[in-house]
This record gives C-alpha cells, sequence and structure tokens, in this order.
C-alpha cells in the first residue's frame, strides 16, 4: 500500500499532515528518479509501517512518524538536492529542509544514511 499523507493517518502526526498541507500550485517538486518507496534495509520494504522506509512523492518525503512538505528544491554542487519546506512531526510544524542524492537508479541517500528502492 503506498503511503500518503492520507495514508499516514496511523499516528497523531500523520492526521495533522493533512490539515496543515495547503495548496502548492507552481511549488517546485522532487524528479521521478527518486520518487517511490525506499528502505535502508530491503528486508523493510513488504512491511507497511517500518521506522526504516521512506517515501518520496513529488511534494513530499514521509518516514515512519513525521515528514517533510517540499515547497522549493535546489540542485546543490554535489548533485544532491536541497528540499525546503516544513517538517511535521508530532509535536507540530516548522520550517526544514531535507537533502536528498540519488547515488544510483535504486540507491540515495538522505539524512545521512542509504535507503534502497524498494521493489513492487
Amino acid at each position: 500500500m503506498k503511503r500518503t499523507f492520507a495514508g499516514l493517518a496511523r499516528g497523531p502526526v500523520l492526521g495533522a499532515l493533512l490539515v496543515l498541507m495547503p495548496g502548492t500550485a507552481g511549488a517546485d517538486v522532487l524528479p521521478k528518479s527518486m520518487r517511490g518507496e525506499w528502505a535502508s534495509d530491503l528486508a523493510a520494504c513488504p512491511e507497511q509501517a517500518s521506522e526504516i522506509k521512506m517515501t518520496v512523492e513529488p511534494k513530499s518525503v514521509l518516514f515512519y512518524e513525521h515528514g517533510y512538505e517540499i515547497r522549493r528544491v535546489v540542485r546543490l554542487k554535489d548533485g544532491s538536492l536541497k528540499a525546503s519546506g516544513f517538517a511535521v512531526a508530532d509535536d507540530g510544524r516548522a520550517r526544514g529542509s531535507i537533502t536528498l542524492k540519488l547515488l544510483s537508479a535504486d540507491t540515495l541517500q538522505a539524512r545521512g544514511e542509504i535507503y534502497h528502492r524498494c521493489k513492487k
């Protein structure tokens, strides 16, 4: 099952994401090459709710209990992308950013960790 803001209603933060997500028309989006489900351990891919999974969508990066609403994407000199907007968690929402770097078609670095693409 694909995780989206609506699908994250497993915890309080996820319901809050729905309320806090204003329209983002014209906002930058993350590239298709980064979109999908990722896990730091491929064994976690079949699990619907795993603390070591991440879902990248056009305008969001979602983890188990928190996420990022993306408003702006900037390519850095090293080829990574800095996605800025809002970090949303159980304790609220604040400006935040996350840096993502596609190392290969099936390997993505985020927050200093390596994630592997989950196959469908």
